[in-house]
């Protein structure tokens, strides 16, 4: 084999490779777009956080009362179509995708 045909059949190889490449992540980023189409959007609810965060010298009539509240919120949420996580089985998560505490009142 001469020089050119090695260079013509790396160039096409190359060509090749990289269409190949390109339609297959395509197919991949599809597959993922869809697959968050169907994906409910999430909340994360710290409850921990909202429970320290009770006034000092509560009565439990009132602790029960603030607790109801941020239940309605979760319910609220999961009837709209939210997945609802607890703080606490999350290694990780974005702060937008926190409940604000504004919700829960």
């Amino acid at each position: 084999m001469d020089i050119k045909s090695i260079a013509i059949a790396a160039i096409i190889g190359t060509i090749g490779g990289a269409g190949a490449s390109h339609f297959m992540a395509e197919q991949r980023q599809a597959s993922i777009d869809e697959r968050l189409q169907k994906s409910p959007p999430v909340v994360v609810v710290d409850f921990a956080k909202m429970a320290m965060q009770y006034p000092d010298g509560a009565t439990p009539e009132e602790v029960e009362k603030l607790m109801m509240q941020t239940n309605d919120a979760v319910v609220r949420l999961r009837e709209a179509g939210y997945m609802v996580l607890d703080a606490g089985a999350v290694v990780a998560a974005p702060e937008d995708v926190y409940l604000p505490e504004d919700l829960v009142q």
